[in-house]
């Protein structure tokens, strides 16, 4: 009997042979090549209906043309930015939108917006042509891409809105949520709870809204409390969100989160935070007494060239993992900013004693 770990093991016997000869054609052998084309076979030998093949056609040019158009920008960090399509160009929202895509573009972001109008051109605007992309929805009411992003080749067009959802948290070290309709309050809370639940890495995000307005205030000061004292929700997430009327603010809350902080990825059990320098044993010990309450057991241990299976280009980078209890995911904000905290100080200690 074939092992599950095969990748043919549930292959239907009348496809196989049309399998092995595709994989052997392309070259392709590794499990996720073998899975792909296996699942697609089975789709289309399946008796489904036309409508179902079509729909899952269209994922399927969407999700490759997705990944063309952000392929070769994978070593910059981007911003997503959402709000209104309605928003006038004359309006706090847009000026606000379109000063803290700029001050994101001067610290090295790239900006994605769904390439509408409204908050999205304003975002496109701040951030210039050469800075943005946009992924737009193909809707009913006809929405063309704003005049910012026209003949760009970082945009392109999605029948689906989980397809688009997909690319703007695959794609995203942080997000910003301007003042918006129902669209906007889907995103945000969509955003929210994978990063609640852990099914998205840890990332900022900014609730912005213009000097003297009160757009966030009472999601923040009203209904998350109501969700807190109602236990449907804990203490912890309301760390999840940062909510501000300043671009100074927004912008250094999305910088600061990658001072030392990398990237994150789960390894069995494991939590893992890829960090650009190593923490001291004497920070590393601080962590541990201020977080140990939140991990499964164990504690948060320092590692290098772990695990094995790991992204190639990640080999240089320390690393810390722990055995998180997955029901106190959402602490993992604070984690990160703590973690920063720590090495941002030992550095600037480094740095005063150099100098004296």
């Amino acid at each position: 009997m074939p092992r599950k770990s095969d990748p043919l093991h549930n292959v239907p016997e009348n496809i196989k042979p049309i399998l092995e000869d595709l994989l052997d054609q392309i070259g392709c052998h590794d499990l996720y090549s073998i899975t792909i084309l296996k699942e697609t076979l089975k789709l289309i030998s399946g008796n489904h209906a036309t409508v179902d093949l079509k729909i899952m056609a269209r994922v399927l040019n969407e999700v490759g043309s997705g990944l063309d158009v952000f392929r070769p920008y994978q070593a910059y960090r981007k911003v997503a930015m959402f709000g209104s399509a309605r928003t006038p160009s004359a309006h706090p929202h847009y000026t606000q939108t379109l000063e803290c895509a700029r001050a994101l573009r001067d610290m090295g972001f790239m900006i994605i917006t769904g390439a509408g109008p409204g908050i999205m051109q304003a975002a496109n605007e701040g951030a210039g042509y050469e800075h943005s992309f946009g992924i737009n929805i193909n809707l009913p009411l006809e929405q063309g891409s704003n005049p910012i992003l026209a003949g760009s080749p970082r945009l392109f067009e999605c029948q689906y809105f989980f397809t688009r959802k997909l690319f703007f948290l695959k794609e995203s070290d942080a997000i910003v949520l301007s003042p918006g309709g129902f669209g906007t309050l889907d995103e945000a809370f969509e955003t929210i709870t994978l990063l609640q639940t852990g099914r998205n890495p840890p990332i900022p995000v900014v609730l912005l809204e213009a000097p003297g307005d009160d757009y966030w205030g009472p999601f923040v000061g009203s209904w998350m409390r109501r969700l807190i004292n109602d236990g449907f929700i804990s203490p912890e997430d309301t760390h999840l969100m940062f909510h501000t009327d300043s671009v100074e603010a927004a912008a250094k809350h999305i910088s600061s989160f990658y001072s030392n902080y990398h990237s994150f990825r789960y390894a069995g059990k494991w939590v893992v935070l890829r960090i650009l320098n190593p923490l001291s044993a004497g920070a590393l010990e601080r962590l541990n007494a201020e977080f140990s309450d939140v991990l499964q057991g164990g504690v948060i241990e320092q590692v290098s060239h772990w695990p094995h299976n790991d992204d190639p280009e990640f080999d240089h980078l320390p690393r810390l993992r722990m055995h998180l209890n997955r029901s106190r995911v959402n602490v993992l904000p604070q984690i990160i900013r703590r973690m920063n905290g720590l090495a941002d100080g030992e550095n600037s200690k480094a740095a005063n004693r150099k100098s004296s």
